[in-house]
């Protein structure tokens, strides 16, 4: 049974209609000016998407049931990915979507975005908006208006057999280095971490992805890592597989993955790499006509709050976008956080990407001679 929600949400429009209505009720003359939006309606529930899995788990542990059961309000949370959700709000085109708020990656908020489908932020309903780390949140405002409310951010860099690497990895142009030869493993860029390592060579390299003489610098780099590279790993258990068995001595793969190895037991280092690690960061949006409009505000401002993002840290060992979390102490000493690290941080250019992930994944089994 759903709960009664017993803490109504008043938005500021209110208070404009209300004044409307009294100047009408004195006699005021009329204008030509357009009618105001309509209050979001008042409901009991709100619907959010999240990532399954570990993902699920730790954000449910952070406290989002906690939220509902102090609100009297009905979260229902819906395990899913990205694909699905865009696809949904495409075909809602912004009319009673089947999601209030989701989490996107940094590609689907500039797609769902540029088709109109997200609801722009306003920052009066989103308190705990000012207080995540602007040079992240930069990426995701367009001509002013924000769509995206940052969450947290996977730091691409080297992850390393401590116990068999003599020279930890400084550099994405290490992995070239002879003393890995036979021991090097890199994604294609069909996986997300393959997309993101073949951005940040592209970096180091001094190039950009939208130069096509800059890709081209790139793919003849990677020809000659054919004789580094043992394997070509495209998910999470395969890569840490390749560690476990020590065929793979250096891989590039995300800090927080690498935190929890570590936590297991396994004998694995990680680096930021000096020339820029690769961001994968997960975002909170919320649906152009979402049904609990203003349920979404609120719980979109707990999930941003500094208490919910450092719980949901202890869980992912991943940085975090709301500058006053407190990491445990575990996690300060190796996660790199922060205005100025975040500064440095490499953010894929998805709009030139996206279009060319297949004839990219072509050109980079050619240059590794298909993976063989």
């Amino acid at each position: 049974m759903k709960s009664i929600r017993t803490l109504r949400i008043i938005p500021s429009l209110a208070v404009t209609l209300l004044v409307a209505a009294v100047l009408a009720a004195c006699g005021e003359k009329k204008t030509d000016a357009p009618q105001a939006a309509a209050v979001p309606e008042a409901t009991d529930k709100v619907v959010i998407g999240v990532y399954g899995g570990d993902w699920e788990k730790n954000i449910r542990a952070a406290g989002l049931e906690q939220y509902a059961k102090d609100n009297k309000l009905n979260v229902e949370i819906v395990p899913g990915a990205d694909a699905e959700w865009l696809a949904k709000l495409r075909a809602s085109n912004g009319k009673s979507p089947a999601y209030d708020i989701v989490v996107f990656q940094p590609d689907s908020v500039q797609r769902a975005a540029a088709a109109g489908l997200l609801q722009p932020l306003e920052a009066a309903n989103i308190p705990n908006l000012a207080k995540l780390y602007p040079t992240v949140q930069e990426k995701f405002t367009k001509d002013g208006k924000t769509y995206a409310a940052a969450f947290s951010l996977g730091q691409l860099g080297l992850a390393y057999r401590t116990d068999l690497v003599k020279t930890p990895p400084k550099s994405w142009l290490d992995l070239w280095s002879p003393e890995y030869k036979g021991h090097v493993a890199i994604s294609s860029p069909t996986y997300a971490a393959g997309l993101q390592f073949f951005a940040g060579l592209t970096h180091a390299l001094g190039g950009e992805l939208k130069n096509d003489a800059d890709v081209d610098r790139t793919f003849a780099k990677l020809a000659e890592l054919k004789g580094n590279a043992v394997a070509f790993p495209d998910s999470p258990g395969a890569i840490q597989t390749l560690l476990e068995r020590g065929d793979a001595w250096v891989v590039p793969y995300w800090d927080g993955r690498v935190f929890a190895l570590q936590k297991s037991g396994l004998k694995v280092g990680f680096t930021y790499p000096s020339d820029g690690p690769v961001v994968g960061a997960a975002n909170w949006v919320i649906a152009k006509g979402a049904p609990n409009l203003a349920n979404a505000y609120k719980l979109l401002d707990f999930l941003s709050s500094d208490k919910v993002q450092k719980a949901f840290s202890d869980g992912s060992l991943y940085g975090m976008t709301n500058r006053d979390v407190q990491y445990n102490d575990e996690l300060k000493g190796k996660v790199q956080v922060g205005e100025e690290a975040y500064k440095k941080l490499i953010w894929i250019d998805y709009e030139t990407a996206t279009p060319k992930v297949t004839d990219w994944t072509n050109r980079w089994s050619q240059a590794l001679g298909n993976g063989k």
